[in-house]
């Protein structure tokens, strides 16, 4: 079985008039990230990896990530996650290396809502900041995702949390 982790960056500032790719995470977005990274220890998915958009809110929410959850391994940064297409993320993903079965991607809408609901078959999935789908596949190759079963184990956001 491979697990898939796909995780809205956590909310990030619109006050500092930077370049998008650099916005920082604002107040509530350092707050959120940690409880999700709470939550994946709370529901024993510790993943073997972290892949991330190279925008400054997505490498800082996946960094915190890292860090609450006690990884070792550096986190890859996939360009294709900074608002690619479809196409582009499935491939990453399907080229994900076989030794990892549970893996954390972080990244941006609209194409995360997407990609929740393609590889799931939830149409119209919503998806808020910092929260994170967890998509399990029929399979131990990650080549082979989209030819297998999947099903949407569960979804969580920040706000589900402190309710």
């Amino acid at each position: 079985m491979k697990n898939l982790l796909i995780m809205r960056h956590a909310k990030s500032d619109w006050g500092n008039n930077l370049p998008d790719i650099e916005r920082p995470l604002n107040n509530r977005g350092k707050k959120a990230a940690p409880l999700m990274a709470d939550y994946l220890k709370k529901v024993k998915k510790k993943p073997d990896i972290i892949l991330s958009s190279p925008a400054n809110r997505a490498l800082s929410t996946a960094l915190i990530m890292k860090e609450t959850l006690g990884l070792d391994k550096d986190i890859k940064i996939v360009k294709a996650f900074y608002f690619g297409y479809m196409d582009e993320l499935i491939d990453v993903i399907k080229n994900i290396d076989n030794n990892y079965d549970t893996v954390l991607i972080v990244g941006h809408n609209p194409v995360w809502e997407d990609l929740v609901s393609d590889l799931s078959g939830n149409i119209d999935f919503i998806m808020p900041t910092a929260a994170i789908a967890s998509i399990i596949f029929e399979t131990d190759d990650w080549q082979k995702i989209l030819e297998v079963k999947s099903k949407l184990e569960w979804s969580v956001t920040p706000k589900g949390l402190k309710s």
